[in-house]
């Protein structure tokens, strides 16, 4: 058996999920700095499920959103995420609103940045 890795297990609308620290750190900071007049936005990241499985995980985070990380250590190896939490970072600092809504068609289609 391999010596458990450390990653951050992260709280968020009742539920949790695990992903990499420097991911749950960019989520943290996210959060931090978005300004209270900044409408909400979608981020997904790579994460794990409760039975150690990849999965990604799709947040709608804003001005209200209470998330909280903590360290956890797993038997399962870390998601690749080189790049991602830079690109959280950056979408943070954007101002910009990468969830759009097009309804031109009558029917609602969401366009969003995968990380």
């Amino acid at each position: 058996m391999s010596d458990p890795e450390e990653m951050k297990r992260m709280s968020y609308a009742g539920g949790t999920f695990v992903t990499s620290d420097e991911v749950a750190d960019a989520l943290v900071h996210f959060v931090a700095i978005v300004p209270r007049n900044r409408r909400n936005q979608v981020v997904i990241v790579p994460g794990f499920d409760a039975g150690g499985t990849p999965s990604p995980v799709a947040l709608v985070l804003g001005p209200t959103s209470q998330i909280m990380s903590q360290h956890e250590a797993v038997s399962y190896a870390e998601p690749e995420t080189q790049g991602v939490a830079d690109r959280v970072r950056e979408q943070a600092r954007s101002h910009e609103n990468t969830a759009r809504i097009d309804s031109s068609n009558g029917k609602a289609n969401l366009d969003y940045d995968v990380f």
